[in-house]
């Protein structure tokens, strides 16, 4: 549910470039590590992204 609401807030400026989707990468990460730990996930991968 967390990562839901952070994703609906997200405007298409905040995933413009590569700096964007760097950002939106981090803050994914940091979200779920904070939800699995003690077990630390070390990146994560975007097969695809749809925007609307």
């Amino acid at each position: 549910d967390n990562f839901q609401v952070f994703l609906r807030e997200m405007r298409v400026e905040d995933l413009r470039g590569s700096a964007g989707m760097i950002r939106l990468k981090e803050e994914l990460l940091r979200r779920v590590n904070i939800s699995v730990q003690p077990i630390e996930v070390q990146d994560i991968l975007f097969k695809e992204m749809l925007v609307q």
